[in-house]
């Protein structure tokens, strides 16, 4: 018991203090974390993933909501429609060409069945939310790029956990069903959108009308685990119930006066930005830890397609970037830092251990795959990330970004009442 208490107070301090380590060498904190976790749990055995059994996912998955929610607090409506277009086409255009690319590889390079490539395919479509949106809220980057990834690694989560979860049943069972793949990405999206946005007005209605009763610390974040909990029991994506639950907070002062005057015109205070700002330090620090826990190099073959896939997935994403990222809108930081968010994270973990649990053909060389392309992903892009924000190398890489020109923008701090 006292090395788990000693451990909880070490995560506290280890937090907070890479936290100020990135913001001075700008060496992203979540890869000393996701290595630190690697050697404690495959490399020298002292934690296993499986020791911590249930309780693991479930704190990871509570640090995902958290995650969300404040990204969801940081989004402004002017941000929000000056970006969804771009963000909804770089999903699209990015997403299509690293699963065609995935099943490529898998079926042309690994020979491996057709079924079990499209799921590499799709599996390694999705951007971890987790890790882009608290990384680039500390980036030199434009806000509206800021926004654009984050609302990207929210849409991609939706493709991938859709069609990921409709191809298994599709091998499964020897059926496929288009309806359901259709459902799954247009209607279940929007209503989780919808859902989210009406809990934060039922929050905000809830925090004018019963103040005392929901002053206590905790209540936003526990609140956005409710609202994720029941979009999730009702079959939707509570993913992005708790953004939109977040956006809403942030912006009731768009509301019409009628409504406003039935609602708390400060659902989120500056106590309890703070406080939601501790709990993320916390939460993200054992994310990217379990993270470590989870990975696996099971040979050398395996490990030389994930670093083929890996860098498949960056190059795809500078791709996407040339075609769509204006150099009149977007500087080359942008569109550096942009390129580098590849990071793949615990919806493709746990989407790996999906086809060897139904039996599907192959389904073990899947997961170990998934799983060494994890790390390597989080690595190159925490390196590219830290080599982007220094100007030299910005100069270097003038030939593969030139038509964008070489100006960060600062980036600005969100306004909260105090």
């Amino acid at each position: 018991m006292a090395i788990v208490i000693i451990g909880i107070a070490i995560l506290f301090f280890l937090g907070h203090g890479l936290s100020w380590f990135f913001e001075k060498t700008k060496i992203p904190d979540l890869l000393i974390l996701v290595a630190l976790g690697y050697f404690l749990g495959p490399v020298f055995g002292i934690i296993n993933a499986e020791d911590l059994g249930k309780v693991g996912g479930v704190v990871a998955t509570t640090a995902l909501i958290v995650i969300l929610y404040e990204g969801g607090l940081h989004l402004s409506a002017r941000d929000l429609l000056t970006s969804s277009l771009p963000a909804f086409g770089l999903t699209i255009v990015g997403f299509g060409l690293i699963v065609t690319c995935g099943a490529l590889v898998g079926w042309g390079i690994a020979l491996k069945p057709l079924p079990i490539s499209m799921l590499l395919g799709v599996g390694i479509g999705s951007t971890s939310s987790a890790i882009v949106i608290p990384m680039v809220k500390q980036l030199s980057i434009s806000d509206n790029t800021k926004t654009i990834l984050g609302l990207e690694s929210a849409f991609t989560d939706v493709l991938t956990i859709v069609i990921f979860l409709v191809l298994v049943d599709s091998f499964a069972s020897g059926q496929f069903s288009a309806q359901e793949l259709i459902v799954g990405i247009g209607p279940k999206t929007v209503i989780a959108g919808l859902m989210g946005i009406f809990s934060g007005f039922v929050w905000a209605y809830i925090k004018r009308k019963y103040s005392r009763l929901v002053s206590m610390a905790f209540a936003g974040e526990a609140w956005a685990l409710l609202t994720y909990g029941l979009i999730e029991a009702m079959k939707h994506n509570g993913a992005i119930g708790v953004l939109t639950l977040g956006f809403m907070l942030a912006n009731l002062d768009l509301l019409p006066t009628w409504l406003k005057n039935q609602v708390s015109n400060v659902a989120v205070s500056y106590k309890d930005m703070s406080l939601l700002s501790e709990i993320t330090y916390i939460l993200r620090t054992f994310f990217f830890l379990y993270l470590g826990l989870l990975i696996q190099f099971s040979n050398w073959k395996i490990v030389i397609i994930a670093l083929i896939i890996s860098i498949l997935v960056f190059v795809t994403r500078y791709i996407a970037i040339w075609l769509l990222y204006s150099p009149q809108k977007y500087s080359r930081l942008d569109a550096m830092v942009s390129t580098a968010m590849g990071p793949r994270g615990l919806a493709c973990a746990v989407l790996a251990t999906i086809p060897l649990q139904r039996g599907i053909e192959e389904g073990q060389w899947l997961q170990n795959v998934l799983f060494a392309v994890i790390p390597i992903t989080i690595t190159f892009t925490a390196i590219f990330v830290a080599l982007s924000e220094n100007a030299s190398f910005r100069n270097k890489m003038e030939k593969l970004f030139h038509k964008y020109p070489n100006a960060a923008l600062q980036p600005t701090v969100p306004n909260v009442e105090k």
